[in-house]
């Protein structure tokens, strides 16, 4: 099975996936676009993601790559994916997150990129232009879209989380500052 797949192009939104989970960056002024990509350059780490590990976003593809990490999409339809053995960006990029509820009352997880994450995301972005980026939560990954152009905003909307309760408990683990 394939991973669902998402674009962005500056001010539109394509979906091409069963469900409407996606991984939407917003403005400061309330414009959400969805993201896609993922940079070495600046990445963090080099594990495989973990239960313990909050918040990680990295390289992905479908295609076996040597050295990248097979993993679960953990939303249905599911399917491999292949994530970069770096982390580009993860929790102590963020420095603030929240429980909201969309447009149609879905739960989603708002995180705020710190100065440092936001240079890192405009980084990933352009090193992954046209590739694709992984949004893991507690090892899961639970986004995956396609780089389309360079982002540089400050938020970010997970979305597709079990519930509401879900969004909240996650909020909370992220610390404030």
């Amino acid at each position: 099975m394939s991973a669902p797949e998402f674009s962005l192009t500056p001010g539109a939104l394509h979906l091409a996936s069963p469900r409407r989970r996606t991984l939407l960056l917003g403005a400061a002024a309330g414009a959400a676009l969805v993201l896609a990509g993922c940079a070495s350059s600046g990445m963090q780490g080099s594990a495989a993601p973990s239960s313990s590990t909050l918040f990680e976003l990295r390289g992905a593809t479908t295609v076996p790559t040597q050295g990248w990490i097979k993993a679960q999409i953990s939303d249905p339809p599911g399917g491999d994916i292949y994530l970069a053995p770096r982390v580009a960006l993860d929790a102590s990029d963020v420095q603030r997150a929240s429980a909201q509820k969309d447009a149609a009352g879905r739960a989603i997880l708002v995180l705020q990129f710190s100065p440092v994450g936001t240079a890192r995301l405009a980084a990933a972005s352009r090193e992954f232009m046209g590739r694709q980026l992984a949004a893991v939560l507690e090892g899961r990954v639970t986004n995956v879209a396609r780089v389309e152009g360079p982002m540089t905003i400050n938020t970010m909307a997970l979305t597709g989380l079990s519930s509401f309760e879900e969004a909240v408990r996650l909020a909370r683990l992220f610390p404030s500052r």
